[in-house]
């Protein structure tokens, strides 16, 4: 949970250090005007920067963008923002070769993923999988719309994109509610967002709904995770 801004937290990481601003400008190689900007909270640092920072600080980067985790940094093996991909400190560092995702229990309308404040705690998924720049959160199914799939209380990883295949189960935004987890099924015209439980009927969206509701695909489902015993 965000608990702090990023200017303050790199104000206390200088401290801690005893390093100047100037200092870390030369270290990190990031002008003094930018470095200045930071500490004033007009701009947070951007991927690169941030892994920079915080590894020169030798701070985690969540720490830094000040979320509610460990101030050290917890890697045995450093890896580079090309190996790694943190959006918006979202992902927490582990020693393991995995990263931690945000485990929500619902998607609200019109707030970015990386904004919400909803979290229920956090999931691990391989580090290889944010390779390619890919973001990724975790959601706790409730209902039994997609039942037998996936049962009330199932966790799903969810990989963020704004479109899918037919067939695809994915997390749906439909007329500015809350999101929600259907099969979908592309037809010549039509979007059908159907459940899979034969107790609830399928929602069918014209080529119009799609644009004037909106109708918009947020992710599709690629994990599901169960827990058999409580």
């Amino acid at each position: 949970m965000l608990e702090d801004t990023f200017a303050n937290r790199l104000k206390k990481a200088l401290d801690y250090n005893n390093m100047r601003p100037i200092d870390l400008a030369n270290k990190a190689k990031i002008s003094k005007a930018q470095i200045s900007n930071y500490l004033k909270g007009s701009y947070k640092a951007k991927q690169d920067k941030l892994y920079t920072i915080a590894k020169i600080l030798n701070v985690s980067e969540a720490w830094l963008m000040g979320y509610d985790v460990d101030m050290e940094r917890e890697w045995i093996e450093e890896k580079s923002p090309s190996e790694l991909s943190i959006d918006n400190a979202r992902y927490i560092e582990t020693t393991t070769r995995t990263v931690k995702i945000p485990l929500l229990g619902k998607v609200p309308a019109g707030v970015p993923i990386e904004a919400i404040q909803d979290i229920l705690g956090y999931e691990e998924i391989p580090a290889s999988m944010l390779n390619s720049g890919e973001n990724y959160f975790a959601l706790k199914i409730e209902g039994d719309s997609m039942y037998p799939e996936y049962m009330s209380g199932d966790v799903i990883i969810v990989k963020q994109q704004p479109d899918c295949n037919s067939g695809d189960d994915c997390i749906v935004m439909v007329n500015g509610d809350d999101a929600t987890f259907k099969r979908v099924v592309k037809q010549e015209k039509n979007l059908i967002l159907k459940p899979l439980n034969n107790q609830y009927e399928p929602y069918v969206f014209s080529e119009y709904d799609i644009m004037t509701k909106p109708v918009k695909i947020i992710g599709i489902a690629i994990e599901v995770r169960r827990k058999l015993r409580k």
